[in-house]
Order: structure tokens, then C-alpha cells, then sequence
């Protein structure tokens, strides 16, 4: 990590919240807490819990007063870990789809965000929207 300060879950939520209506807030929420459990007790080679990961690029989006489906993203993108790493941004992409059905997004954003996290693989992916 950098020597910047390291964002908690409940930074994002304060940034979010000073931009975001409260329906916005709460989708960001529920984006958070499915990343949770999807990397429940998961490390990294670090050793420190794998959540802080995408806690911090949701921060990054949510400090460039992302949408709200852009912050979603920065927390989804990689639960495709928890089935695993190999080809994990298809298996996150297809994780994410339903969550966000199930969510009540609109088919078009979780659409694109299902492609955005499907082709951000670090070896394989390239960007495929402004969300990615």
C-alpha cells in the first residue's frame, strides 16, 4: 500500500453520502457489504484482510465523485476471487450480474459493469467502458 491513508469502509460512506442521494448511498452499501462476504476470512500474500482492497479503489472512484455504479464496481471487481484466482474477473463479471440484478439495478449499468470487471484481469483485460 502507499503511504497515503489507508480508507475504511466508512470513508467511502462519508464521501459518498456528500455527493450521492440516499438511494445512491444505500446501493454503495449493499455493493460493500456483498464484497464482504465474498472475501470473508481471505488474504492477501500480505497477510492483511483481502476487503481492504477493494475498500480502497471504491475510495478512489468515490474521491473522483464516481457514479454510483462506478463505486459498486470498484467494491465487486474482484469477488471473483472467492471461487478462484484463475480466471477470476469471469467469474466475478458473472457474480456481480446476478448481485446487481438482485439489487434492482437497471439491466444497462449492471451490463456494463459485468463487462468492466470481466476484462480487468491484469494479464488479459483491457478497458472496456469509463468504468473500467
Amino acid at each position: 500500500m502507499s503511504k497515503e491513508k489507508e480508507l475504511t469502509h466508512e470513508d467511502v460512506q462519508k464521501i459518498v453520502s456528500s455527493y450521492m442521494n440516499e438511494e445512491h448511498v444505500a446501493l454503495v452499501e449493499k455493493a460493500y457489504h456483498f464484497a464482504e462476504v465474498a472475501h470473508h476470512d481471505q488474504r492477501r500474500k500480505s497477510g492483511e484482510p483481502y476487503i481492504i482492497h477493494p475498500i480502497q479503489v471504491a475510495g478512489i472512484l468515490a474521491n473522483l465523485h464516481m457514479d454510483p455504479e462506478t463505486v459498486c464496481a470498484g467494491y465487486l471487481h474482484d469477488i471473483g476471487n472467492c471461487v478462484n484466482r484463475v480466471d477470476h474477473a469471469q467469474s466475478g463479471a458473472l457474480l456481480a450480474y446476478n448481485i446487481l440484478k438482485d439489487m434492482g439495478m437497471d439491466i444497462n449499468d449492471r451490463t456494463e459493469i459485468m463487462s468492466a470487471i470481466g476484462n480487468h484481469d491484469e494479464a488479459t483485460g483491457t478497458a472496456v467502458s469509463d468504468i473500467s
